[in-house]
């Protein structure tokens, strides 16, 4: 499984009715955006969320920023309305929210192939990011992970996870610390990105960054937002330190080197060295020069 072609720390959700919002949602900073259709739209806001996020789409985005559109769930019975009246060439990828089986991923990989034939794009182009926010999703989330090859990243909901299982809302202990855990480790076995869920009260900059750093310690490599203000505090903590970039630029260094040699190994600090190795510090280069 490829993983995501973008350094993906923050995802900034945009309520898809709100036109004044998804206007403005570019100039925020955010890694990337999600144009919403689901839990941020009203029912009856479905209608012109739809109509807003086509012709954003049409009217286009700043090259380089990834879009994504979060439609409703496959059970939902507006999966096929929504990517029908948003979906337009320029989105980047889609997030299916309340992914339960690999077989929903699968039936909306199926629609996002029509669509890319009906556009003349390459079939694959049109990425995908499950989310992960049900005991059952938990459970299936490796074979979600290995769904195909469009599958970029797995997403955890606390929210509708807890919701799920009966539990308050709690990051910290029980179920819920079990699940965020389970989520990012299937992301990693399917080598694609462990994204961590909204912390839904943006005024809590204290609670973000705990939030953000435990998601970190987890393994998640970016967190979705719900408002500009929380971008900063999280790109923060997913910053590497000087001496992470310290070490990856030795780490990548030494592989061409040995690359140059003729090898396909290196050693750095009494540890060996390779292509997994390597990537992991070019991508936390590629933090650091975003600053």
């Amino acid at each position: 499984m490829p993983g995501t072609p973008w350094i993906l720390r923050s995802l900034l959700f945009v309520p898809g009715h709100r036109s004044e919002m998804v206007a403005k949602a570019a100039r925020y900073g955010a890694d990337a955006i999600i144009l919403d259709l689901e839990d941020g739209v009203a029912p009856d806001a479905k209608g012109r969320a739809r109509q807003g996020i086509a012709a954003a789409l049409e009217r286009g985005f700043p090259d380089g920023l990834p879009v994504f559109v979060r439609v409703n769930a496959v059970l939902s019975g507006l999966l096929e309305e929504d990517l029908g009246a948003a979906i337009r060439p320029r989105v980047d990828g889609v997030c299916l929210p309340k992914c339960d089986t690999p077989e929903q991923a699968q039936a909306l990989d199926a629609h996002l192939e029509g669509l890319e034939d009906r556009w003349g794009v390459a079939r694959g182009r049109t990425k995908l990011i499950p989310m992960i926010e049900s005991a059952q999703g938990v459970l299936n989330a490796a074979a979600i992970g290995r769904a195909g090859d469009r599958v970029i990243a797995l997403g955890f909901g606390a929210e509708d996870f807890t919701a799920d299982i009966g539990v308050a809302h709690a990051r910290e202990g029980g179920g819920v610390e079990y699940a965020r855990a389970a989520v990012s480790l299937a992301a990693h076995a399917g080598r694609v990105e462990p994204l961590d869920g909204i912390y839904a009260n943006f005024k809590d900059v204290a609670g973000l960054e705990a939030d953000t750093r435990s998601a970190r310690a987890m393994g998640y490599t970016g967190k979705m937002v719900i408002h500009p203000a929380q971008i900063d505090p999280v790109h923060a903590v997913f910053a590497p330190s000087a001496a992470e970039v310290d070490h990856a630029r030795r780490v990548v260094a030494a592989f061409e080197g040995a690359r140059a040699a003729g090898e396909g190994v290196a050693v750095v600090d009494g540890a060996m060295v390779d292509r997994p190795v390597v990537l992991r510090a070019q991508r936390i280069l590629a933090i650091a020069a975003r600053g």
